[in-house]
């Protein structure tokens, strides 16, 4: 999860408040580009708490999960889960 971890910090200082971010922000946000494969498939975003996908890690241990993607408009929107 350390390539995400600033993007665990940013969502977790959200208080549960949701959040739409671009991929730019994100990008910003973690100090790297995403892979092809946010912009490419949709199963990136996917709310999937498995060992290899420690993007999605980032949000869900932050208590958020995809509820809204635009891959064309390259936006996704975080909601709290818990």
């Amino acid at each position: 999860m350390r390539k995400y971890a600033a993007l665990h910090s940013h969502l977790s200082r959200r208080n549960g408040r949701p959040e739409m971010l671009t991929f730019e922000d994100i990008e910003q946000i973690i100090g790297k580009p995403l892979p092809e494969s946010a912009s490419k498939h949709r199963s990136f975003w996917a709310n999937d708490n498995q060992d290899h996908h420690s993007h999605a890690r980032a949000w869900m241990k932050a208590g958020y999960r995809v509820a809204y993607l635009d891959r064309e408009q390259k936006v996704v929107r975080f909601e709290r889960t818990r």
